[in-house]
């Protein structure tokens, strides 16, 4: 019984840990600066991180009440910010806040690219920050992002996995998230979230792309099936590859 209680009682002192650290303390976050088509999303992956901090105790300004208190013009500037700590300090000197929260957000081909940074509303340091490339088709950029407040806020280093890609055929080459990874079998460590994964190995059929979630601080091991193609159908590599007549003289 003592050795359950255990886990238990450590989870407890680590929460009531995280509330006194968060209470008193003041927190504005602002609109994420992204491109006319992404404006609507960034707004609102900023208020899916405003409300997760402030469920974790802090006293948060959301992104309205920024804008709202700043005005169109000043707010417009600390937008631009983005990930800038000294520049999202100096901006929102009038919000009278500890902390200030901003970033950017941007698309590239099949996800989005989001940034994000705590700074000291008082002297401009970095207290925290996020890089993430999420997949579009995920639709986890909201949850991601706001499942990172707690850490990111409290100045610790963002969580990271690691994603382990094996074939029954080793030497696979395996892209991740559209990006050469190695030859399987291959380990890399990932951000938290749902990655591309894809291999491809001559003389088999390529396997289709799979989506393969990583959980902060876990070991997923993937193993897509590789199906060997028949000799009869495989390419050649030239026009005159596997022609000919091999000729061999004995003396």
């Amino acid at each position: 019984m003592r050795s359950l209680l255990r886990p238990l009682a450590a989870a407890a002192v680590a929460l009531t840990s995280r509330t006194a650290l968060a209470e008193g303390t003041r927190v504005a976050v602002v609109t994420l600066d992204a491109p006319a088509q992404l404006q609507n999303t960034g707004r609102s992956v900023a208020e899916a991180f405003a409300k997760k901090a402030a469920a974790s105790g802090y006293e948060v300004v959301g992104p309205a009440a920024v804008a709202q208190k700043l005005g169109r013009d000043a707010h417009a500037a600390l937008v631009r910010c983005a990930d800038d700590a000294q520049c999202l300090a100096d901006r929102g000197a009038k919000l009278g806040v500890d902390r200030i929260v901003g970033g950017s957000l941007q698309q590239r081909g099949t996800s989005y690219r989001v940034a994000v940074v705590s700074a000291n509303a008082i002297t401009g340091a970095r207290l925290g920050g996020l890089e993430r490339e999420i997949p579009v088709a995920s639709r986890r950029l909201q949850k991601d992002v706001a499942d990172a407040a707690p850490a990111l806020l409290e100045g610790g280093k963002e969580a990271t996995g690691v994603l382990r890609i094996v074939t029954d055929a080793p030497g696979a080459a395996v892209t991740v998230d559209d990006v050469a990874a190695g030859r399987t079998p291959v380990a890399k460590v990932v951000k938290p979230g749902r990655h591309k994964v894809q291999v491809a190995l001559p003389g088999y059929a390529d396997a289709e792309a799979a989506w393969v979630d990583v959980p902060a601080n876990g070991i997923v091991e993937h193993r897509p099936r590789l199906y060997a193609i028949p000799a009869r159908d495989r390419p050649n590599a030239s026009p005159t590859e596997g022609q000919g007549t091999a000729v061999q003289i004995s003396r």
